[in-house]
This record gives C-alpha cells, sequence and structure tokens, in this order.
C-alpha cells in the first residue's frame, strides 16, 4: 500500500467511527426527546384531570354560593319585617 492509500484508509475508518459515535449519539437524543415527550404527555393528562376536578368543585361551590344568598336574602327580609314591626311596637 502507498503511504496515500494508508492515509485514505487511516481517514476513512476516523469517519466512519465519527459516523457511528453519532449516529448513536443522535440515536439516544431520539430516545431522551421520546422520554420528554411521555413525561409532558403525563404531566398534561393529569393537569387535565385535575382542571377537570376543580371545574366540578367550582360548580358545586357556586351552586352552594346561590343557595346561601338565596337564605341570606330571605333573612335580610325577615329582619327587615321584624324591624319595621318593632319600631311599629316601640311608637
Amino acid at each position: 500500500m502507498t503511504e496515500l492509500e494508508t492515509q485514505l484508509m487511516t481517514a476513512l475508518e476516523r469517519l466512519s467511527a465519527q459516523f457511528e459515535r453519532e449516529l448513536r449519539q443522535h440515536a439516544e437524543e431520539r430516545r431522551q426527546d421520546a422520554e420528554e415527550r411521555r413525561q409532558l404527555s403525563e404531566q398534561v393528562e393529569v393537569l387535565r384531570q385535575r382542571f377537570e376536578q376543580q371545574a366540578a368543585e367550582n360548580a358545586t361551590l357556586r351552586q352552594r354560593v346561590e343557595r346561601l344568598d338565596g337564605r341570606v336574602t330571605g333573612l335580610a327580609q325577615d329582619y327587615e319585617t321584624l324591624a319595621a314591626t318593632l319600631r311599629e311596637l316601640l311608637r
């Protein structure tokens, strides 16, 4: 083999080794990306479930507040009637 052929073979071996390293690195990066996407997908699902639970709790609380508001309004009217009655009795 001539010197030029030896240099060419050495360069090809280096390129081949570099290609293999980069191929393995790329495969590892893809694996990591897939794992990150899976984890993000799981987090999104957890957040979606929490959002739905919170929406249901909010609806329940809204109903309770509306009922309480009705009761308070009724009590305020009763107190107003009582106050008016007391004012009439104290005249």
